[in-house]
Protein backbone atom coordinates (compact mmCIF):
# COMPACT_ATOMS: atom_id res chain seq x y z
CA UNK A 1 0.00 0.00 0.00
CA UNK A 2 2.97 2.57 0.90
CA UNK A 3 4.52 2.11 -2.72
CA UNK A 4 1.22 3.41 -4.22
CA UNK A 5 0.81 5.55 -1.93
CA UNK A 6 3.82 7.47 -2.42
CA UNK A 7 3.34 8.28 -6.39
CA UNK A 8 -0.24 8.94 -5.79
CA UNK A 9 0.68 11.52 -3.10
CA UNK A 10 3.33 13.04 -5.73
CA UNK A 11 0.48 12.83 -8.56
CA UNK A 12 -1.81 15.13 -6.45
CA UNK A 13 0.75 16.95 -5.44
CA UNK A 14 1.77 17.89 -8.74
CA UNK A 15 -1.78 18.76 -10.07
CA UNK A 16 -2.36 21.06 -6.77
CA UNK A 17 0.07 22.80 -7.87
CA UNK A 18 -0.43 22.92 -12.08
CA UNK A 19 -4.18 23.89 -10.45
CA UNK A 20 -2.77 27.19 -8.34
CA UNK A 21 -0.06 28.08 -11.11
CA UNK A 22 -3.51 28.10 -13.53
CA UNK A 23 -5.55 30.08 -11.09
CA UNK A 24 -2.64 32.86 -10.57
CA UNK A 25 -1.90 33.10 -13.97
CA UNK A 26 -4.99 31.88 -16.43
CA UNK A 27 -4.24 30.91 -20.07
CA UNK A 28 -4.50 33.87 -22.24
CA UNK A 29 -3.53 35.76 -19.02
CA UNK A 30 -1.62 38.97 -20.63
CA UNK A 31 0.40 39.77 -17.55
CA UNK A 32 3.88 40.54 -18.73
CA UNK A 33 5.80 39.19 -15.44
CA UNK A 34 8.02 36.18 -15.58
CA UNK A 35 8.38 35.73 -11.64
CA UNK A 36 9.67 32.26 -11.69
CA UNK A 37 12.55 30.44 -13.73
CA UNK A 38 10.99 29.20 -16.97
CA UNK A 39 8.23 31.40 -16.98
CA UNK A 40 5.77 30.18 -14.07
CA UNK A 41 6.56 27.69 -11.04
CA UNK A 42 6.54 24.46 -13.87
CA UNK A 43 8.55 25.91 -15.85
CA UNK A 44 6.71 26.11 -18.87
CA UNK A 45 8.87 28.61 -20.57
CA UNK A 46 6.04 30.38 -22.56
CA UNK A 47 5.01 33.24 -22.80
CA UNK A 48 0.80 34.14 -23.66
CA UNK A 49 2.47 37.28 -25.12
CA UNK A 50 2.18 38.16 -28.99
CA UNK A 51 3.63 41.35 -29.66
CA UNK A 52 6.79 39.52 -30.79
CA UNK A 53 5.82 36.74 -32.91
CA UNK A 54 7.10 35.09 -36.62
CA UNK A 55 6.71 37.41 -39.07
CA UNK A 56 8.49 40.26 -36.78
CA UNK A 57 10.95 38.49 -34.92
CA UNK A 58 13.52 39.12 -37.13
CA UNK A 59 12.84 42.80 -37.19
CA UNK A 60 14.07 42.96 -33.79
CA UNK A 61 16.62 45.71 -32.67
CA UNK A 62 18.52 46.14 -29.39
CA UNK A 63 16.58 48.22 -27.21
CA UNK A 64 18.94 49.11 -24.31
CA UNK A 65 22.66 47.47 -22.79
CA UNK A 66 23.50 47.61 -19.35
CA UNK A 67 26.88 46.13 -18.13
CA UNK A 68 26.87 45.00 -14.54
CA UNK A 69 30.77 45.46 -14.37
CA UNK A 70 30.98 41.85 -12.72
CA UNK A 71 33.99 39.50 -13.97
CA UNK A 72 36.98 38.10 -13.46
CA UNK A 73 39.55 36.52 -15.79
CA UNK A 74 40.77 34.06 -12.99
CA UNK A 75 44.06 36.16 -11.99
CA UNK A 76 45.69 36.34 -8.69
CA UNK A 77 43.59 35.12 -6.26
CA UNK A 78 40.08 35.21 -7.80
CA UNK A 79 38.33 32.33 -9.95
CA UNK A 80 37.16 33.24 -12.90
CA UNK A 81 33.51 34.57 -13.32
CA UNK A 82 30.68 33.41 -15.67
CA UNK A 83 27.53 35.42 -16.83
CA UNK A 84 24.48 32.29 -16.17
CA UNK A 85 21.92 34.61 -14.58
CA UNK A 86 17.87 33.98 -15.51
CA UNK A 87 16.40 37.51 -15.43
CA UNK A 88 12.93 37.67 -13.69
CA UNK A 89 10.64 40.60 -14.64
CA UNK A 90 8.16 41.24 -11.63
CA UNK A 91 5.54 43.82 -11.32
CA UNK A 92 7.43 46.00 -13.75
CA UNK A 93 10.71 45.01 -12.49
CA UNK A 94 13.52 42.99 -13.85
CA UNK A 95 15.59 41.64 -11.74
CA UNK A 96 19.05 39.79 -12.35
CA UNK A 97 22.35 38.40 -10.63
CA UNK A 98 25.98 38.89 -11.37
CA UNK A 99 29.08 36.25 -10.88
CA UNK A 100 29.69 38.09 -7.59
CA UNK A 101 26.52 37.55 -6.26
CA UNK A 102 24.99 41.49 -6.36
CA UNK A 103 21.40 42.06 -7.17
CA UNK A 104 20.49 44.43 -9.74
CA UNK A 105 16.82 45.78 -10.81
CA UNK A 106 16.18 47.49 -13.81
CA UNK A 107 13.63 48.98 -15.79
CA UNK A 108 13.13 46.52 -18.35
CA UNK A 109 11.83 49.55 -20.40
CA UNK A 110 14.69 51.81 -20.85
CA UNK A 111 17.21 49.15 -18.90
CA UNK A 112 18.20 52.46 -16.10
CA UNK A 113 19.37 50.69 -12.77
CA UNK A 114 16.77 51.18 -9.95
CA UNK A 115 18.70 49.57 -7.10
CA UNK A 116 21.51 47.16 -6.41
CA UNK A 117 22.41 45.22 -3.63
CA UNK A 118 26.11 43.38 -2.80
CA UNK A 119 26.25 41.51 -0.36
CA UNK A 120 30.23 41.76 -0.22
CA UNK A 121 31.31 37.97 -0.77
CA UNK A 122 34.56 37.23 -0.28
CA UNK A 123 35.82 36.89 -3.88
CA UNK A 124 38.75 34.97 -3.50
CA UNK A 125 37.09 31.62 -1.71
CA UNK A 126 36.11 28.54 -3.39
CA UNK A 127 33.38 28.47 -4.43
CA UNK A 128 33.39 25.22 -6.94
CA UNK A 129 32.69 26.16 -10.55
CA UNK A 130 33.93 29.83 -9.65
CA UNK A 131 32.16 33.15 -9.43
CA UNK A 132 28.92 31.84 -11.02
CA UNK A 133 25.48 33.02 -9.55
CA UNK A 134 22.68 31.47 -12.19
CA UNK A 135 19.59 33.72 -10.49
CA UNK A 136 17.27 34.82 -8.50
CA UNK A 137 13.74 33.77 -7.32
CA UNK A 138 10.65 35.38 -5.87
Amino acid sequence: MSKLLSPLLITGLILTLACIATAANPPGDSTDDWPSYGHDPGGMRYSPLTQINRENVAKLKIAWIFHTGDISEGKGQRKRSGFETTPLVVDGTLYLTTPFNRVIALDPEIGKQRWAYDPKIDLSGDYGDGLINRGVTT
